[in-house]
């Protein structure tokens, strides 16, 4: 019987389990590792863990958001944090995939305020929107977040003077950094 503590045997069990895969089951034996060392994808569609990426993706952009607003992270930091993420999907995409094109957006809105990553599959220049640079959509998001929630004003004017006012004026209230990834 093996002495030690509930982790160590647990740790263990699973390097012998590794062994055997990788001994018996090759293909297991790959699976298992590329979700042990790049293990970002996931959980993507996993109905019993949706709730819990949900909450840690929640924790994680407020977070975030936190260091930006309080100027406590640079903008060149960001760029490097967005492009190694971006890297790194395109590394993902070209090692799973052969041969199929991706659009990759990072949208800046700054009324929720948070960065979305979206991935769709690439149909011939259907879906693209107006691009702005990484650094450019970095700059943009640090000036324009709502990090304090929306300021609703309110004062006394006709409901005509707003329409006539607001009528040609409708404010950014998000950006988008698109590539195109070729596998």
């Amino acid at each position: 019987m093996s002495t030690g503590t509930l982790s160590e045997i647990t740790k263990r069990s699973e390097l012998l389990i590794l062994e055997y895969l990788k001994k018996y089951a090759k293909k297991a034996y790959g699976e298992v590792h590329s979700i042990t060392t790049s293990p970002g994808f996931l959980f993507a569609n996993d109905p019993k863990l949706r709730e819990k990426e949900l909450y840690h993706n929640y924790f994680y952009i407020h977070g975030f958001n936190r260091l930006i607003k309080h100027n406590r992270i640079s903008s060149e930091k960001l760029i490097e944090t967005f492009s190694y993420l971006e890297e790194e999907i395109e590394q993902y995409l070209k090692t799973y995939y052969k041969s199929k094109d991706f659009i990759l957006y990072l949208k800046a809105d700054s009324l929720v305020p948070a960065f979305t990553v979206t991935l769709l599959s690439y149909y011939e220049d259907e879906g693209l929107k107006e691009s702005c640079s990484l650094p450019e959509l970095i700059d943009w998001y640090k000036e324009n977040a709502c990090f304090d929630g929306l300021k609703i004003i309110e004062n006394e004017t006709s409901e005509d003077h707003l329409e006539v006012q607001s009528e040609d004026i409708f404010p950014v209230v998000a950006k988008t950094y698109i590539k195109i990834i070729r596998t």
